[in-house]
């Protein structure tokens, strides 16, 4: 599975996915998913998942607010 087809099945939850290549969409697979990050990360430590990549498949700022740096 390619990350962009794992962002899309996985909509709104945080996801920890292994790649089997570099390139800007790779190929690769889910190890794990979850819509609560203090769940998420909890079943990382458990599982002991330090090599994998982590992140938001949603938009980062509900629809509705906005952010200011």
């Amino acid at each position: 599975m390619r990350l962009e087809e794992a962002k899309t099945k996985y909509q709104g939850e945080w996801i920890a996915f292994r790649a089997f290549d570099e390139s800007d969409n790779p190929e690769g697979k889910t190890i794990l998913h979850h819509k609560d990050r203090r769940i998420f990360d909890k079943e990382l430590v458990k599982r002991g998942l330090n090599d994998v990549y982590i992140t938001f498949a949603g938009p980062p700022v509900p629809e509705g607010y906005a952010v200011m740096f």
